[in-house]
């Protein structure tokens, strides 16, 4: 349902210097609603989650924003949040530019699509390469958290996951080097570019301290004329510096991400 100007509590519209003229939908992702806001001063994103887990993982990503802000990513500043019996409420500044799956859509250039995965590529390598916010790190290991997690979800929300694909992710658990700073949902979708470059880094509802294979995993995924075409992988995994194996990607790709 989309967020109308009379829906917007007043502490988030005192949040903004200057008048709001115009209140405009986004496109969802499926776990909150999104208007663009245009006010005197600017533009500003505003996001609202109605129901669990949506508003915990809006509530966490605002939490991961405020830790991020000192890094100097092209990350959202966030504003404000405000947290409501009925919903949680996030204003967060405005980025400018496309995802990589409109950019990499609109364009059957070789060229062009180069530059878009070079960029993403080399977006994923810088954010694995920053040290973790101590507020992120975690005591337990990251996929003792994902498991457990998992397990929630399947219990009690509407998953693609099975309790057997389950069993076979704790039977075949990875065994993980070292953890980094991660996205957490690192997709076409979360990473902005314009004209080949990047532009910003959305959605950290998942940024935590983890594997960095699971975010290259999510990365790689193909779609309808994104990484499905010869070389697309090969350019990512050269720009980034390194691949991973078909088994790490099953697990994680079309395992671990079934319950998420």
């Amino acid at each position: 349902m989309p967020i109308h100007r009379e829906d917007i509590p007043k502490w988030i519209s005192d949040s903004i210097s200057g008048t709001i003229h115009n209140v405009d939908s986004l496109p969802e992702g499926g776990t909150s609603e999104v208007a663009l806001l245009t006010t005197d001063t600017g533009k500003f994103v505003l996001k609202r989650s109605k129901r669990s887990p949506f508003d915990e993982w809006l509530k966490n990503e605002a939490e991961v924003l405020k830790h991020l802000s000192g890094t100097g990513w092209p990350v959202p500043q966030l504003i404000a949040f405000l947290e409501e019996p009925a919903c949680n409420w996030a204003l967060m500044s405005f980025i400018e530019g496309e995802t990589v799956r409109s950019a990499l859509r609109r364009t059957a250039d070789p060229g062009r699509r180069g530059k878009i995965i070079n960029a993403f590529a080399e977006a994923l390598r810088l954010i694995h390469q920053t040290p973790v916010p101590d507020a992120l790190k975690r005591g337990r290991p990251w996929i003792d958290r994902m498991l457990e997690e998992a397990e929630d979800n399947l219990h009690r929300y509407e998953t693609d996951g099975s309790p057997e694909l389950l069993e076979q992710l704790k039977r075949e658990r990875p065994v993980i080097e070292g953890e980094c700073l991660i996205h957490g949902d690192c997709t076409v979708d979360n990473v902005m570019v314009k004209d080949g470059k990047l532009t910003g880094i959305i959605d950290w509802s998942g940024g935590t301290s983890g594997d960095p294979d699971y975010d290259i995993a999510l990365a790689v995924r193909p779609k309808p004329e994104i990484f499905s075409w010869p070389g697309d992988r090969d350019l990512f995994f050269e720009v980034y510096g390194k691949s991973i194996s078909q088994e790490t990607y099953r697990y994680y790709a079309d395992g671990l991400y079934e319950f998420y």
